[in-house]
């Protein structure tokens, strides 16, 4: 394999070799993957080749730099993004039935500000706190780290929040003879913390979105809040703006 006016495509065709081979378990997810110079070495081309195949593997999310220890593979196939169509409020109740939440931490937490993600004038300082690693249900593959925040006055029973059958909206909406009005989601770009890349099996400080929602039942009472960091290449929101006729 040499560099020539094909290299574009050239690139690509690494991409796949590479990615076959650590799909074969040549290059076990978690540890390191060989360097630019190794890669040269071995098939003869070019430095430009060799880094574009390479940012192919890691816009997959296959591979992610590590300090200290240089290149390493996160995952032994591409990680698609969770596309979230959104047109009305059933969009949210479909985003709860493709993935599912594995908690890893849920208590009571203290607001100072009464500002949570953003949102301000939320009822109350004490809230019950649920959060964990949520994941698409087809594939079981990493998604987001998703905190949800509820009020300590809706809070809602916890073992119907571990059956994982309902939204923990809906359950506090049963619980509470509420209903739903209105969604308020505000999208931000930043970056990864080291903690969350590790639980996400992502590059630490690459690009990620937060995506938080307050929920607004019929009475105008903020009912719950939610904080949803992705890496950036796994969530994409696809709306439809219609003219008002």
């Amino acid at each position: 394999m040499t560099d020539g006016p094909a290299s574009t495509s050239r690139h690509g065709d690494l991409a796949e070799l590479l990615t076959d081979e650590i799909r074969s378990g040549r290059f076990p997810v978690g540890t390191r993957f060989p360097t630019e110079m190794e890669l040269q070495d071995r098939f003869r081309v070019g430095r430009h080749t060799i880094r574009e195949a390479l940012k192919l593997l890691a816009e997959q999310g296959m591979l992610g730099r590590r300090r200290k220890t240089g290149t390493v593979v996160l995952a032994d196939r591409p990680v698609a993004p969770y596309v979230h169509s959104l047109r009305d409020l059933k969009g949210l109740l479909d985003f709860a039935q493709n993935t599912r939440l594995d908690i890893r931490h849920e208590g009571f937490v203290s607001i100072v500000d009464s500002t949570i993600g953003g949102f301000s004038d939320l009822p109350g300082r004490r809230w019950y706190r649920v959060a964990g690693v949520r994941s698409t249900r087809s594939d079981g593959k990493p998604l987001c780290w998703s905190e949800v925040l509820v009020p300590e006055l809706f809070k809602p029973e916890r073992d119907a929040i571990h059956s994982g059958s309902d939204a923990i909206y809906e359950v506090v909406l049963a619980r509470n003879a509420l209903k739903l009005d209105y969604v308020e989601q505000a999208i931000s770009a930043t970056d990864l913390p080291g903690e969350y890349a590790t639980l996400l099996a992502a590059e630490a400080e690459n690009a990620a979105l937060m995506v938080s929602r307050r929920y607004v039942a019929h009475t105008g009472a903020t009912f719950e809040v939610s904080l949803n960091l992705y890496p950036a290449s796994r969530y994409s929101v696809r709306s439809v703006i219609r003219q008002r006729v």
